[in-house]
């Protein structure tokens, strides 16, 4: 319940007194330290400051019949919620074959390690720190996917799949990197401290979430036509639907950087510039189709032209994504500016 109380003034100092409630709550007495933390919208927050953040715990209880799947799928859910420490507790004993699962599970995600070990239960803790800078993180995503979309069409271009060779265990990186960014963001909505609310508000965590499986979809599209690549070569695509699918192949490419950067710049005439183009590549793509599907005509084999259609799809899912990517950006410059003439009108006021 809010309380309303007066500035007092000693000396040349403001000071205002503390409800006698909350002191009690929080064991508080003459003496002892707080921390005042500015928030975003101009308000003060007030928590003690030997207030330590405590490990995060959750015991998952697993059966001598769970599958890897569902183990899995228990332990990301546990890893990316932002628990700290997670211990796995059997009925019994815990199957060596599950032992080794586990363990394998914890070594595709990043910062996880076993830290002890018995015969009905395995704990696991996260060393990761709970800061981290989400648009550096979301920067290495991005060179990831763009580095395989750029090899990938080299590879495209000049219709050599040996280019691209291995270029599919990247995805591995982008996984474990989306899963830390996710650990990070549903972390911070699902155990709040003001400290937190300085770094991201609630709607910046809503947006990245977003921003993070958007990507994520792009780099799946842009594995698939690595794969498409790969499958076609030793079936070359004929001349006249080659040029043309590498040519929107490269627009749609630029615009997904353009994309990304219009986002981490804030760059409101960058977003609408792409938004203003997605129309050209989508008709650009249609057109294509229709030139693919008179296959008698160039004699296309039904191998090549289900790929060229699997390329065609990929690349409009890449090219909507990037659409979306953009009007995040809008929305958030535009968020932006007006907390920033919110906050001069509250100065001025």
């Amino acid at each position: 319940m809010s309380e309303t109380r007066k500035l007092q003034r000693l000396g040349k100092t403001l000071y205002v007194s503390i409800p006698k409630s909350w002191a009690t709550v929080m064991q508080l007495k003459q003496g002892d330290k707080v921390k005042l933390i500015p928030q975003s919208n101009d308000s003060l927050c007030i928590c003690s400051a030997d207030t330590r953040e405590e490990s995060r715990e959750i015991i998952l209880r697993i059966k001598a019949k769970d599958s890897t799947h569902s183990l899995k799928r228990e332990i990301v859910a546990a890893y990316v919620d932002g628990f700290d420490i997670i211990k796995l507790k059997a009925e019994e004993r815990i199957a060596k074959e599950q032992q080794d699962n586990i363990r394998e599970i914890v070594d595709h995600l990043f910062g996880l390690e076993i830290i002890e070990i018995s015969g009905d239960t395995i704990i696991i803790q996260c060393l990761l720190k709970r800061t981290l800078k989400i648009d550096v993180t979301i920067q290495r995503i991005y060179n990831v996917i763009s580095s395989m979309f750029e090899e990938t069409l080299f590879a495209l271009r000049d219709q050599n799949a040996n280019l691209i060779i291995g270029l599919s265990r990247r995805m591995h990186d982008i996984k474990r990197l989306s899963l830390v960014t996710n650990r990070l963001l549903r972390s911070l909505l699902l155990f709040p401290t003001p400290e937190n609310y300085m770094r991201l508000s609630l709607i910046d965590c809503v947006d990245y979430l977003q921003i993070i499986h958007i990507i994520s979809e792009i780099a799946c599209d842009v594995n698939k036509i690595s794969e498409s690549v790969m499958a076609l070569s030793d079936q070359d695509l004929p001349k006249q639907i080659l040029e043309p699918l590498y040519q929107v192949s490269v627009t749609i490419k630029r615009s997904f950087n353009n994309s990304v950067q219009a986002l981490l710049s804030k760059d409101i005439h960058l977003a609408n510039q792409i938004l203003d183009n997605i129309p050209a590549s989508d008709l650009n793509l249609e057109e294509l189709w229709k030139f693919c599907r008179e296959a008698d005509k160039l004699e296309i084999s039904s191998l090549v032209l289900s790929h060229a259609y699997l390329l065609i799809d990929c690349l409009k899912r890449i090219n909507q994504h990037s659409a979306e990517i953009a009007e995040i950006a809008i929305d958030r410059t535009e968020a932006a500016t007006a907390s920033g003439q919110n906050i001069e009108t509250q100065k001025c006021a």
